[in-house]
């Protein structure tokens, strides 16, 4: 693919005409070569002028920041994968061609998450025949309902994972400098956040290397445990008496005052670094973060002994970290697993569990405590509580057993 293109290549690609092109070159905007072409990153610089345009930021302001060295569009280009070979049709003629698997066409980009393209639009010849393939699944699964469900799992998956890395490069350029945030000058940039765009320029990469990886452990750990099921029910190995999975509920303490006192920009920085701490603590425990609630966070794990050993630790490191402290409530029992969301009433139960513990503290139900190993955690039966929507529910106040070093030492 050549690395440079006319202006009627550039314009096609982002869906302009090619006069606005060389009104933004004869203003300086982007640049030209002696033969009137141009870098094919400009496409992204492109695409991201029509942004502001969207936004109500006139031209006129963008060139005279641009020509102040105030704002720069220089390296912009590195943020993005470079633009993939266009098709030599239109969007329109690429989904006449899929015959009756286009009326699944609109749908499949709602799963994805993404606004689907103009009937003028091009897409690259990767991208058809991707959506082509994944249009051949989604008929031949014979559900095409359920299949597009999976699809926007990871549409949704892959935004999440996006915005939350820009908030991180958000967070790195504030903690540079305000000269830094948005659109940094060359110099800025070259000097402190170039690191940031190599990470941005591997993201994609990235995100599909993970994206196999995981769907390979997610398939074997399926595999044991459908295979051990029928096993089981056949006779060929013994039931294994397995312990319910667990989930704790952990809500920061005085967060509600907390935000009027600190706003919520800040209010929500902190729901942020919840989640980073929450999973570097859980992680060695096998726990997996499920969803943040701003003042909390929901984790699911294989049992009840990991989900308190975890939880123990994670509201001593709340302080640690610079956050408010916190209680929680963990409940084990069945679970409803959906799009990576768990729901029933073990997770009622640990959430309103919770909202009675009291700060610092973790609680569990008094049946939970009585399946904890001795040796690791010391339970103290507490009073009785009216949880909403479930009842009076026996409850238990856990901490960690000291190790005979430590108790012989406070003696």
């Amino acid at each position: 693919m050549p690395d440079r293109v006319s202006a009627d290549e550039l314009a096609l690609r982002v869906g302009v005409e090619p006069g606005w092109v060389e009104h933004l070159a004869a203003l300086g905007v982007i640049d030209r070569d002696a033969g009137g072409r141009y870098d094919l990153g400009d496409v992204h610089r492109l695409r991201l002028i029509q942004a502001f345009e969207i936004a109500g930021i006139s031209l006129d302001a963008l060139v005279a920041a641009i020509r102040a060295g105030t704002v720069s569009f220089g390296y912009y280009d590195e943020l993005h994968p470079p633009p993939a070979e266009l098709s030599g049709r239109t969007y329109e003629a690429f989904a006449t061609s899929l015959g009756e698997r286009a009326a699944q066409i609109t749908q499949l980009f709602a799963a994805f998450g993404l606004a689907e393209p103009d009937p003028s639009a091009r897409l690259s010849a990767v991208d058809e025949a991707l959506i082509a393939d994944l249009l051949d699944i989604v008929v031949a699964t014979g559900d095409p309902a359920l299949a597009l469900r999976a699809v926007r799992t990871f549409g949704e998956g892959a935004r999440r994972a996006a915005d939350g890395a820009l908030g991180v490069y958000g967070d790195a350029a504030a903690r540079l400098g305000d000269d830094l945030v948005g659109l940094p000058v060359d110099e800025a940039f070259e000097r402190m956040l170039r690191p940031w765009a190599r990470f941005a320029g591997r993201s994609s990469e990235l995100a599909g290397w993970l994206a196999g990886r995981h769907l390979t452990r997610a398939i074997d750990e399926y595999s044991v445990v459908q295979t051990e099921q029928i096993l089981e029910a056949r006779g060929f190995v013994a039931a294994r008496l397995e312990a319910p999975p667990a989930v704790a509920f952990v809500d920061l303490t005085g967060f509600t005052r907390f935000t009027e006192e600190h706003g919520d920009e800040v209010a929500a920085g902190i729901a942020l670094r919840l989640g980073d701490v929450t999973a570097e603590t859980v992680a060695p425990f096998g726990g997996q973060v499920v969803k943040l609630l701003g003042d909390g966070v929901l984790i699911r794990f294989a049992d009840a002994p990991a989900a308190v050993g975890a939880t123990l630790l994670l509201l001593d490191a709340l302080p640690a970290a610079g956050l408010p402290s916190g209680h929680a409530g963990v409940a084990a029992g069945p679970l409803i697993v959906r799009d990576g969301d768990v729901f029933g009433r073990t997770v009622n139960l640990a959430a309103r569990i919770s909202d009675v513990a009291p700060d610092g503290h973790v609680y569990v139900p008094a049946s939970v405590a009585a399946e904890l190993p001795a040796d690791r955690f010391e339970t103290h039966t507490v009073d009785a509580a009216q949880l909403q929507g479930i009842g009076l529910v026996a409850l238990a106040e856990v901490s960690p057993r000291p190790s005979p070093g430590v108790a012989s030492m406070t003696e």
